[in-house]
């Protein structure tokens, strides 16, 4: 604060201090609805990165409705630019369709038919509370992976893509093979470590894309989409064998430890029934887990194809 020569009081001059603030704010994008609601992408100033469902995208967005290289968005000092690529459903900005534009703080932005995105600039604090807010609508906390809700929610937008597109969609659920009797004969730290390092090996064997979640205590899932039978059986056997090959050390033990998986192929899907369609997936599903487990574990049984 300054004065007047005469004793008066002048107004404050805080020009640079807004300047300064303004720097430390980050852009980023925040994941409002779709399939993969609630995740954060934060943007590099003066760096395009390409939004599109393929793997050659810097965003990735797995939503069947985005085109593989849908738009890019290019954030400068003090708001963004977002760029259309020709894509099949079109890029929105707040309600209107648009090919090329300047995006400000707080607008939404459409792709696809489920995934919506807002643009926001904050700083580290605020980006960490919304991180802290993502990571615990999705994740379940001993493991990291997808929780339950989320799965279920990804499932159904998956086979609403399959009847949309006819793209075959692989659900496999995998189950710890006698893990009572690790809880039983370690104690229930043990178990939790035995979780932890079956989670951390099967995201190793999983793609980029693929959704892996835990749905119970010793329950896992995952969901490959444009994934047929073989691709799903292959996919089943990658994540068994990861699981036998690996080894937990605890207090001077080694343990190993393996899987049971129930493979259900989702090829067509004439009509979409939210509640039934992801019904008789699951059901499928975990009729091949139970063979599995009567064949004595370590194994992967398949369902009958489903359309």
């Amino acid at each position: 604060m300054s004065h007047d020569p005469a004793g008066g009081e002048k107004t404050s001059n805080w020009s640079l201090e807004p300047r300064a603030a303004a720097a430390k704010l980050r852009p980023y994008l925040l994941v409002m609805s779709g399939p993969q609601i609630g995740e954060m992408v934060l943007l590099e100033r003066g760096r395009e990165l390409v939004l599109g469902r393929g793997a050659g995208s810097e965003v990735v967005l797995r939503d069947a409705g985005v085109s593989r290289r849908h738009a890019t968005v290019f954030a400068a000092a003090d708001g963004a630019r977002l760029r259309d690529l020709g894509s099949q459903n079109g890029t929105w900005v707040d309600g209107v369709r648009i090919s090329d534009c300047r995006l400000e703080d707080g607008q939404r932005i459409q792709l696809g038919m489920d995934t919506t995105l807002k643009f926001c600039f904050s700083d580290e604090l605020e980006i960490e509370y919304q991180r802290r807010l993502a990571e615990g609508s999705l994740h379940e906390p001993l493991t990291g992976l997808y929780n339950q809700r989320h799965f279920r929610d990804r499932l159904l937008a998956e086979l609403a893509a399959v009847q949309r597109h006819s793209r075959p969609l692989s659900l496999l659920l995998v189950d710890v093979d006698g893990f009572q009797r690790v809880n039983a004969a370690h104690g229930r730290t043990a178990g939790d470590e035995a979780l932890k390092m079956i989670a951390h090996v099967m995201q190793g064997a999983v793609r980029r894309e693929d959704v892996l979640a835990r749905l119970g205590s010793e329950d896992f899932a995952v969901l490959a989409r444009e994934t047929p039978l073989a691709g799903g059986r292959a996919l089943g056997e990658r994540v068994r064998k990861a699981v036998e090959r690996s080894r937990l050390s605890y207090q001077g033990q080694e343990l190993s430890l393996t899987v049971s998986v129930g493979l259900a192929v989702v090829s067509t899907l004439p009509t979409f029934e939210p509640g039934r369609s992801d019904a008789v997936a699951m059901e499928a599903a975990e009729a091949a887990l139970a063979e599995a487990r009567k064949a004595g574990g370590n194994c992967v049984a398949t369902a009958p194809p489903l359309s």
